[in-house]
């Protein structure tokens, strides 16, 4: 009479102990998942991100355009690393001193920054924070710097849609990215933590202020060997 009861709990034993393989089985391969995504990326253009795939789910629209770093302006990345990271060529993807983060306390640096968008996009903080730094640690080893910058000028987000500078150039000052002066470069890199609010063709004088320091700041790198690693 029992039987049929036995062979019940028999059938969900089995089925939960299959359960655990498989999540064991993912557990220790996702590491190797990781690494080998990784690997590829450094040779591979990704065509999306997490980060972007999150805001075609929530926006249903995407704006991206991936441009190869030797077509960007001259002095491009370097503006980039003064306004987001000034010791980008010296840090193994993350520092102390790095630039900081939305919330106005953390270091972040543009490794983390590429990781965050490519891999965790827009994760709640605690645990976005714990795993972007040992992601960016690994970008480094098999990322050249030149690599992560492509990366991130090609994922950054700008905008609730709009992903990389080519596409930011396009919307905010209606010109390929190519065809853009250093000072309207600078005047990107100062505006995407908050492109929406500051029309390029009549920025506040306070942020002009801030494009011309940062103009200066981009010499100053170039003769303190801060742009060496592009």
């Amino acid at each position: 009479m029992n039987k049929p009861k036995r062979d019940a709990i028999g059938k969900e034993t089995t089925i939960w102990n299959r359960i655990v393989r498989y999540l064991v089985r993912l557990v220790i391969a996702l590491p190797f998942l990781i690494l080998i995504t990784l690997i590829s990326l450094a040779i591979i253009n990704p065509p999306f991100s997490l980060q972007m795939a999150r805001s075609y789910i929530s926006y249903g629209n995407i704006n991206q355009e991936w441009i190869d770093r030797e077509n960007l302006p001259k002095d491009f990345e370097l503006a980039f690393i003064a306004v987001e990271d000034e010791l980008f060529c010296k840090h193994w993807g993350f520092g102390l001193k790095s630039s900081r983060d939305n919330d106005g306390e953390k270091p972040s640096t543009l490794t983390q920054k590429t990781v965050r968008s490519l891999f965790l996009g827009d994760t709640e903080w605690a645990l976005r924070r714990v795993l972007e730094t040992p992601l960016a640690l690994i970008a480094e080893i098999f990322w050249s710097k030149r690599r992560i910058l492509e990366l991130y000028l090609n994922h950054v987000k700008v905008g609730t849609s709009i992903f990389g500078v080519a596409s930011a150039s396009q919307t905010i000052f209606g010109k390929r990215v190519e065809t853009l002066t250093l000072e309207e470069v600078t005047l990107l890199a100062v505006m995407l933590e908050n492109p929406n609010n500051i029309d390029p063709g009549n920025a506040p004088p306070e942020v002009m202020i801030t494009v011309t320091w940062f103009l200066d700041r981009i010499e100053a790198l170039k003769i303190g060997g801060f742009g060496d690693c592009l």
